[in-house]
């Protein structure tokens, strides 16, 4: 019995000291929302907050209602050849969409891990809708 509570211990330590707190979790196991088209309007470095800033609009050119609330997620890199990530980030979208609406969006990201300041010419990549 001991054992067990020590294993239950270590378990809930692990999970709880290994995030950081604020980190975001993208590329989760859930499906997408199928038939969204994504554009990447602009991106920049908001340097008096430390934060990779990147923003767009988002259309349903699918069939089916898009039902609130759902999340636009995407990673960010450290450049166009988008070989290394510098972590991901998430916003809630509030607003459903029918058939050919569009929304905008702002995503942003930052890190205790990271200078985000070191890459001015960051990309993002890999967008998706989930609920």
């Amino acid at each position: 019995m001991k054992t067990i509570k020590y294993v239950l211990i270590l378990v809930f330590s692990f999970i709880f000291f290994s995030c950081e707190e604020g980190d975001t979790v993208v590329g989760t196991p859930d499906p997408p929302i199928p038939q969204l088209s994504f554009n990447v309007e602009t991106t920049y470095v908001d340097v008096a907050n430390k934060k990779l800033v990147a923003k767009g609009t988002v259309k349903n050119i699918g069939n089916s209602q898009v039902t609130s609330p759902w999340y636009i997620e995407c990673q960010f890199y450290t450049d166009a050849s988008r070989t290394i990530k510098l972590g991901g980030s998430n916003t809630q979208i509030g607003v459903p969409l029918d058939k050919n609406q569009s929304t905008f969006w702002t995503i942003s990201f930052s890190s205790s891990n990271v200078n985000v300041t070191d890459y001015p010419n960051f990309a993002v990549g890999d967008l998706r809708g989930i609920y």
